[in-house]
């Protein structure tokens, strides 16, 4: 049995992980099944699931662990694609994606917050905007 997160419920880290998954499925135009394949798929659908895992654990504030369980991935996995993402914002033009990115998931976070689907306690984005 996974022990569980003093910050949020393994159902808030699926909810979040979700939410995170259906904004890169969106902006990549590419299924959930494949997102989630266990194989590495080729080159866009592993960018693509990076991604995907650097939003939860940047805007979604999940560890590495809870991305990694969400994912399907080791969580060396997990800390190699955050670390590539982020190496990745040196150019502009990816950066502003991304930023593109990251506000879509802030929205999707405070609306299901605001619907309370999240316990209450800290905001997320307010523990976002201190790391930033």
């Amino acid at each position: 049995m996974p022990k569980k997160s003093d910050r949020f419920s393994h159902s808030a880290n699926r909810l979040i992980a979700r939410m995170s998954k259906e904004v890169v499925c969106e902006a990549f135009g590419i299924p959930h099944a494949d997102l989630m394949a266990p194989d590495r798929g080729g080159v866009t659908l592993a960018r693509a699931r990076q991604i995907a895992m650097y939003l939860a654990h940047i805007i979604g504030q999940l560890t590495l662990k809870e991305v990694s369980e969400q994912f399907c991935r080791e969580r060396s996995t997990v800390s190699h694609a955050i670390i590539n993402v982020e190496d990745s914002r040196d150019s502009p033009v990816i950066n502003i994606k991304l930023e593109y990115l990251e506000q879509r998931l802030r929205d999707r976070l405070e609306a299901a917050e605001n619907c309370g689907l999240f316990p209450a306690g800290p905001d997320i984005e307010r523990k976002a905007a201190k790391r930033a």
